[in-house]
């Protein structure tokens, strides 16, 4: 486990990880995302600290247009 940083595990469409990725390359500061399982669409976001509320909110953005949960 990191200390510095916090692990968010989310499901996401198979389809919609390149996406996921792309907007938190965007955002560069919030999170590191890591594939953990690519067949069912499972993602880690390694989130820094200073960025848990505005990752969330991200998140939450996101959810509107793709489909993820936290899991």
């Amino acid at each position: 486990m990191h200390t510095d940083s916090v692990q968010w595990q989310l499901e996401v469409d198979k389809q919609d990880i390149a996406y996921l990725v792309s907007i938190f390359e965007a955002y560069e500061n919030f999170a590191v995302v890591r594939t953990t399982d690519p067949s069912r669409g499972l993602v880690e976001l390694m989130i820094s600290p200073d960025y848990l509320e505005e990752t969330q909110k991200l998140l939450d953005s996101l959810a509107k247009e793709i489909s993820l949960r936290r899991v």
